[in-house]
Formats: C-alpha cells, sequence, structure tokens
C-alpha cells in the first residue's frame, strides 16, 4: 500500500508540475569520429578536431568554442573554456578575480579576499605543438568530454571549482600536415616516415622555442591569451618524447634551478607532479619518472615564459609510437631516463614499464590519468592554489622595488631604432608594462636623454624582464646544459640596455605605452641621418635592410659609403665620392636561391623567416633542380642553411621514401655547385653546411673545435661576442662587437699551415678573408662555454675567393631561430655585396689576430 502511494504522489508531481526539457546529448568522441580515439593507425585531422570542440560548445552547457585567430596557414585557432554552467554565466567577473590576483597592486585587502574567496582556478591545458607528437588532440577531446559531461570525480568538482581553457591544437597546420602524410604512406614501405617539409611553416619543432621572441602567429595568439586575457594560476603543456626511457614524464625538473623563479611557484610545480605520480603509480600507470631530463634554467619553452609570470607550469613528456603506429619494446631494449643510467627502480622511477607492446591508446590513457590528477589538486583545494598565485605576485613587486635591478632604461640614442621597436613589441606581448620618460633619466649617477624607455621592476612581470635582460651564467657545479644557456634579448638584438641598480627618482615623468611604435617614437637613431630624410639611410636601421629591396627593386641604385665620416651609410644613387670616401655600389637586386632539402630543416625554416620578415625575394632550390646544373640560368647567389655533410650528400636514404625525395647533391648537385661558383656565383654556407663547402671547394680552413686538442671543448647555445674587421668594405658601419648566437654544430676557423695545404694539395693562395672573428678574450657574453680559448680570436666569418665567384662562411647562424638581429645584417652584407653588377672597393686584408 505504502509502495502504491508513493508511486501515486510521483505521477501527480510529475502530471502537475512544469515541463523539463531534456538536456541534449553531448556527442562523444567515439560517436563523432565514427572510431575509439587511439585505435591503431588513425589519426584525427583538424577538421575533426575542430568540428568535435565546435560541436562541444554547442551541445554542452559547460563548455564553450571560440575562435581566437588564424594560424600561419590561415586555419582556424580554438580555444574552449569548461567549467560548470554556472560558472560559464559569470566568466566575466571570475577573470577580473584571476587578473586581480596576477596584478594586486592598488587592490584593497578586501578585494583581494573577495577574488581569493569567490574566484576559481583558471587552467590551461595545451597540445600538440609539436604535430609529430599525434595522441594530445585525441587526448584533448576525451578529457574535454570527461570534463564537461561526467559526475564522477574529479571531474565534478572540477567543474565546480576549476575553469579550464584547452587548446586542442597549438599547431593546427602541423596536425593536418602530419596526418595527411600518415595516411599517404600507412600500409607502405613509408609508413611513419618523416614528413618532406616542417610540419609548422617556418620554425617546425624549434615552435617550442619561441615563447619569448614571438616571431609566429600561434605563438603570439596563446600569448595573448594568458598575459592580456586570462591570466590563469596553472599551466599544463601535453608532449610526447623518445620511445625507448619512461613511459612519461612528470615534474618535478632536474637541475639547475634558475634564481629568477619564485621559490612558492616552483615548490608548487613539484607538489603538483609529485601528486600525479602518486596518483598514477596507484592506479596500475608504471613506467611514470620525474627529476630527470628537463630543467628549469632555460627561458622561451611554452612551460618555462609562464613560471616567470608567476603560473605554476607543467610539462608531462609521454614515450611516442611510430606516429599512430604500435611498437614492440623488450625490457632489454629500454634504457633508463636520463640522468639515471639503468633501467631498474629509483626514488625517481619507482615503477619501471616491463616493456611489451606501446600504443596511441597507452598515451591517451597516461595523459587521462595526469589530467585527473592534475584536476583533483586543484579541485580539492582551489583557494590554496589562488593564494599561491597571489602571493608570487606580491613577492615580485616588493621584489622590483627593495632589490636590485630597479628598472631598465632603454636609451633614446640607441642606434637601431627597428630592433628596440621589436624588443618593446615582445614586452608588450607579454604583458610587460613600458614606460617613455619625459625628461632626462638619471640613473645610478649617469643621464640617458629624453624619450628613453624605462621598464620598472616592481611589476607582476618583473621576473620575465630580469630573466631576459640579464646576462646569464649557468652554474659551474652540475651538468652541463643540454640546449640554450644564454638568450640576454636586448644583447641579441643588437639594443643598448641599462641596469638601474638604484632607485629612479620618484618625480620622474613617466608615460605608459601601448604599441612598440608609440615607444620609439622619439627614437632618432643615426645621429649622422637627419630627421623625416629618405635620400639617405644608416645601416644600423634593420628597417634600412628592407628599403634597400624596395629601392633596387624600383630600380633606384643605392651606394654603402665604407671609408670616412660617413662610413655606414646609404644614399640613394650613386653619386661621386667625397674626400677620402669609398663606396659599394648596388644597381639591383641578386637573385637569391636557399637550398631545402626533402625533409624538414628548421634552419632552412628560420632563413625563409627572415627572408619573408625582411621581404627578401628568393627561389626554394630542390635536390633535383640543383643537380640539374645551370644555376647560374636561376640564381646569383645560393644559400645552404645549417645541413650536416652526410645529409647534404646522401639526403633520404633509398627505400626510406618515394624515389622521386631520395637522395642528396652527391654527385651532381655538388659538382654543379663548384661550377656555379667557379662561374661567378656567390655560395653562402651557414653553421654544420660551411665543412661541406670547405670540402668541396677546397678552402685551406680548418675548424678548431673539431681538432684533438679541443675534445673538452663545448658551448651548446651560448651569446657570444664578434669582432668585424675593420677598413673592411664589407664590414662598413658595424659596431665593434656584434653579439651573436653560437651552438651545437658551429664552428671556428683557422688558416691551414703551409704544410697542411700541401699534405691536401690545396691551392698556395687561398684567398681568404676574415671579416669576423669570436673576440680575443672574454668571447662569452651570456650562458655557458667550456674551454673559450679554443675560438677566441678564431674566424667566425670568412669571405673566400674561387675561380671568379665568391664564398662566404658562417660558422654560427646569423638568423638562429629569428633571436639575432643584431646578426641579420652580417647575413645580407654577404648576398648584396658581393653580387654581379655591384662597384666595390679593393678589399684590404683585416690583421691576424695578436
Amino acid at each position: 500500500m505504502r509502495t502504491l502511494l508513493c508511486f501515486a504522489v510521483v505521477v501527480l508531481t510529475v502530471a502537475v508540475g512544469p515541463p523539463v526539457a531534456a538536456q541534449p546529448a553531448v556527442t562523444t568522441p567515439t560517436e563523432h569520429l565514427g572510431r575509439v580515439p587511439g585505435v591503431d593507425f588513425e589519426l584525427a585531422d583538424w577538421g575533426e578536431v575542430r568540428t568535435y570542440f565546435k560541436n562541444l560548445g554547442d551541445e554542452s552547457p559547460n563548455a564553450v568554442t571560440t575562435t581566437i585567430g588564424t594560424t600561419t596557414e590561415g586555419r582556424e585557432f580554438l580555444l574552449t573554456v569548461i567549467s560548470s554552467a554556472e560558472n560559464l554565466a559569470r566568466l566575466d567577473q571570475l577573470k577580473a578575480y584571476s587578473k586581480i590576483i596576477a596584478d594586486p597592486r592598488g587592490r584593497t585587502d578586501a578585494e583581494k579576499q573577495e577574488a581569493l574567496e569567490n574566484g576559481k582556478v583558471f587552467l590551461f591545458v595545451s597540445c600538440a605543438m609539436h604535430a609529430t607528437e599525434t595522441a594530445a588532440p585525441q587526448f584533448a577531446m576525451e578529457f574535454a568530454y570527461a570534463l564537461a559531461t561526467s559526475d564522477e570525480e574529479p571531474w565534478a568538482s572540477a567543474r565546480d571549482n576549476v575553469v579550464v581553457g584547452l587548446f586542442p591544437c597549438l599547431n593546427p597546420d602541423g596536425l593536418d600536415h602530419v596526418v595527411d602524410w600518415y595516411r599517404r604512406t600507412v600500409g607502405t614501405p613509408y609508413e611513419a616516415t618523416g614528413l618532406l617539409k616542417l610540419y609548422q611553416y617556418y620554425a617546425g619543432h624549434d615552435n617550442n622555442r619561441d615563447w619569448f621572441m614571438l616571431t609566429q602567429a600561434e605563438t603570439r595568439i596563446v600569448t595573448e591569451q594568458l598575459y592580456s586575457v586570462w591570466f590563469p594560476q596553472v599551466y599544463w603543456d601535453v608532449h610526447q618524447q623518445g620511445s625507448s626511457r619512461e613511459r612519461m614524464f612528470v615534474p618535478p625538473f632536474r637541475d639547475p634551478l634558475n634564481p629568477n623563479l619564485d621559490p612558492a611557484i616552483i615548490s608548487g610545480i613539484d607538489a603538483l607532479g609529485s601528486r600525479a605520480l602518486l596518483d598514477m603509480t596507484r592506479e596500475g600507470f608504471s613506467g611514470v619518472s620525474t627529476g630527470v631530463s628537463y630543467d628549469m634554467w632555460w627561458n622561451g619553452g611554452n612551460r618555462n615564459v609562464p613560471v616567470r609570470h608567476n603560473i605554476i607550469g607543467l610539462l608531462t613528456e609521454a614515450a611516442s609510437v611510430r606516429i599512430a603506429s604500435p611498437i614492440f619494446l623488450p625490457r632489454g631494449d629500454l634504457s633508463g631516463p636520463r640522468g639515471l643510467g639503468q633501467y631498474a627502480p629509483s626514488n625517481r622511477f619507482p615503477d619501471p614499464w616491463p616493456g611489451g607492446w606501446w600504443r596511441l591508446r597507452d598515451i591517451i590513457d597516461y595523459e587521462l590519468a595526469f589530467g585527473r590528477s592534475l584536476l583533483g589538486s586543484l579541485a580539492r583545494e582551489p583557494r590554496y592554489w589562488l593564494a599561491n598565485a597571489l602571493g608570487a605576485s606580491e613577492r615580485v613587486i616588493r621584489k622590483g622595488e627593495d632589490e636590485a635591478p630597479r628598472a631598465w632604461v632603454i636609451p633614446s640614442d640607441n642606434r637601431d631604432p627597428a630592433a628596440v621597436r621589436r624588443l618593446v613589441d615582445v614586452l608588450l606581448r607579454s604583458g610587460v608594462e613600458v614606460h617613455v620618460s619625459e625628461d632626462t633619466v638619471e640613473a645610478d649617477g649617469r643621464p640617458y636623454p629624453a624619450g628613453s624607455l624605462v621598464i620598472l621592476g616592481n611589476q607582476p612581470y618583473g621576473s620575465h624582464v630580469k630573466d631576459l635582460f640579464e646576462v646569464q651564467r649557468y652554474p659551474e657545479s652540475g651538468p652541463p646544459p643540454y640546449d640554450v644557456s644564454g638568450w640576454t634579448l636586448p644583447a641579441l638584438l643588437g639594443v643598448r640596455r641599462i641596469e638601474v641598480m638604484h632607485a629612479l627618482d620618484d618625480d620622474l615623468d613617466l608615460e605608459r605605452v601601448t604599441t612598440a611604435t608609440a615607444a620609439v617614437a622619439a627614437f632618432g637613431g643615426d645621429p649622422r641621418v637627419e630627421p623625416g630624410s629618405t635620400g639617405i639611410r644608416s645601416s644600423w636601421d634593420t628597417d634600412t635592410w628592407t628599403a634597400l629591396v624596395h629601392e633596387l627593386a624600383a630600380e633606384r641604385s643605392m651606394t654603402l659609403i665604407t671609408t670616412g665620416e660617413r662610413a655606414g651609410l646609404f644614399v640613394t644613387g650613386a653619386g661621386a665620392p667625397e674626400d677620402d670616401e669609398q663606396r659599394i655600389v648596388l644597381g639591383s637586386m641578386p637573385r637569391i636561391g636557399l637550398y631545402s632539402p626533402w625533409r624538414g630543416n628548421m634552419d632552412e625554416g628560420w632563413m625563409r623567416y627572415l627572408f619573408d620578415t625582411l621581404e627578401y625575394p628568393y627561389l626554394t632550390l630542390r635536390n633535383e633542380m640543383l643537380r640539374a646544373g645551370g644555376l647560374s640560368d636561376l640564381i646569383d647567389v645560393l644559400v645552404i642553411p645549417s645541413i650536416g655533410p652526410g645529409q647534404l650528400d646522401r639526403g633520404r636514404p633509398e627505400g626510406t621514401i618515394p624515389d622521386e625525395y631520395a637522395g642528396g647533391l652527391a654527385p651532381e648537385g655538388a659538382a654543379a655547385i663548384e661550377e656555379f661558383v667557379r662561374g661567378g656565383g656567390i655560395l653562402i654556407g651557414l653553421g654544420s653546411s660551411t665543412q661541406w663547402v670547405i670540402d668541396l671547394l677546397r678552402i685551406a680552413l680548418v675548424d678548431v673545435t673539431r681538432e684533438p686538442e679541443a675534445s673538452e671543448f663545448s658551448c651548446p647555445g651560448s651569446v657570444l661576442r664578434g669582432v668585424p674587421a675593420p677598413d673592411h668594405a664589407f664590414t662598413a658601419g658595424l659596431p665593434p662587437t656584434v653579439t651573436l648566437f653560437f651552438s651545437s654544430g658551429s664552428s671556428a676557423w683557422r688558416e691551414m699551415t703551409e704544410k697542411e695545404r700541401q699534405e691536401k694539395d690545396y691551392p698556395d693562395d687561398p684567398k681568404l678573408e676574415t671579416l669576423l672573428r669570436y673576440a680575443p678574450t672574454r668571447v662569452l657574453l651570456s650562458g655557458w662555454i667550456e674551454q673559450p680559448q679554443v675560438i677566441e680570436g678564431r674566424a667566425g666569418w670568412v669571405r673566400a675567393g674561387y675561380g671568379k665567384g665568391r664564398v662566404h662562411l658562417f660558422g654560427f647562424r646569423p638568423q638562429y631561430r629569428g633571436w639575432t638581429q643584431a646578426a641579420f645584417p652580417l647575413l645580407l652584407r654577404a648576398l648584396l655585396f658581393d653580387a654581379p653588377g655591384v662597384e666595390a672597393p679593393a678589399p684590404t686584408e683585416p690583421a691576424e689576430p695578436d
């Protein structure tokens, strides 16, 4: 009877109550794809990923998907925000709280407490920056679906207490390229082979080295969202690594630790990573490591720059498969995580994976497990993580007020306004505040002219500025760096900056600027150029080198004055030289060819970036185009980017790639290049390719970094000082010291001795000119170098005659990752000043070093 009565009450309630609209079903990733995500031999392209996230935003009240930009190749760039419907309804207020936590200046204690009590943790997650790391987009779909729909923990609590911003793919262009190539090759002998091009148009894998220079469209989009729109407290960057070591790396990171990073932010990284190690191990996910491989020293990575912005930056690296093809790994083929040695249990690797099949689905499962742990940690103590971020912001601001340096000054008499403009642009995009002084700036007892820029240390992102502007000194103890150890940004750009150690005057009249153009409005550049002058330009200004292209394209000759008081100035037309002046007269733009192998080469990509940015026309040359010979019919100048000799000669082996893409330059291509130079062409070799050029043309140079006595020399990535040759037409107008970047594969040369030339039967008259040497002492400006004496005083830029042509060899890469604007003009001089039709004075042989 009781049962019948209760049933009647329920029926009555339903009958008389208001109608309840059924919640629309949210499409699962499996339903959307027509297959389980991560199934062997299947990938989701950007169209499938994009439409899934757009549908999720339409179908779920807990998700909003927005197009926030356009990629380099024109695809939509998406951000999906996931939280409870209640949180999304007041998202503007939550964003305001997040901004207070990121920048508490001028806020009352009550306002800060309100932000802590009523705010939500903002977690941003980025996937698939490296397009060959293919699991992340499908992981993103499952992660988003569970977070938007599941009533299980930690998903339900996370919806209430966390706002998740998810970038489903940081590189949609690359995702499509990788998926398309894999679909074309799967089931063939070429399955899972590398692409024929870079998966990111300019940068390839280096797109994760762009996060302080912001050269790429995708980097700029994400940077704006982080530091100008959302101000998250936690950031998780999802990656994959090699296959033969641990199944997944999670933080903490290994030493060394950059001293500019807030200790509580670092401790937060350690805590969240350690909890994930515990949670994943308890769930049965073996092979998880921590405290190995990846350090917290260098700036420029997607998980590094947020830490300089008081954000907990997390990185996970899962073991890869062959794109989407599974691999079998016997235990005996596995290696211990880097830094541990043997494949055995360790405090940093408590439960080694036993070996076996490893699949794309496994990667997704490991990433989901880390995501569950991370969401659980944040959802359990949301106020704690908000307070941690607020405390870090307040400490950085206070440190900028109480400790040196208090500020940085960029004097308005800097010689390259274009470089200053670029520097200011990346600072503003990174959320840094920049001011211009209306008055003379008195700093540490020295005056700097009105119009100078002032960057104060007592701002929320002061740590980021300090880390970019200071000279890096990599710790002498501990392991050597594996990549970049120095990156002093003003030096790389050729900008003079002043470190201010004592407080500036309180009454200094400063006006905040919001655009880079406004920041350099008062910069005069070369004092020898009258303001508004159109007939004369300074070679000091990077913009001049683009203006030069336009002038030559309009058939207006340009002349570089190489001696006298006006040395380093360009004037329109040829003109008659004044007393004691010599000149280089440029009559037309040379036809530039850029070698590109049938394999993505990042140095070639960065060269394209430089040419496109400076608006230099060029022709991409493939192996078959060079092997066909007759190069002078196509080009005047050939640039070979940093590619190893073996790769240049042999290319991609037959049987690993369709036949039309196999092979390299040898022998036909090498012979064609030799004939091109001998007949009057100009050849430019960079970095690793220089040894190939030296061997091909029998240039009497020895790379001192590869001699037996240099076995301990190492400099994997540092800022060095270069000294241009004095009194040479090609170096006219250059500063006494040029900053450059020396990395793995860079070279330094000495001339062969007479005995060495005779043994190799090299020409007696090598016709060599050294146009730039590494500084004879104190060559290291920023970073780390072992045995610097090996390269000090040695040649870094050499010009050699060969037949009727000329060869330029750069031991370093002047266009390195788009960072080294100070070195760009060195390459441009080599491109332009030896071209056909150029009138140049006879060179003076530079003096040998002491």
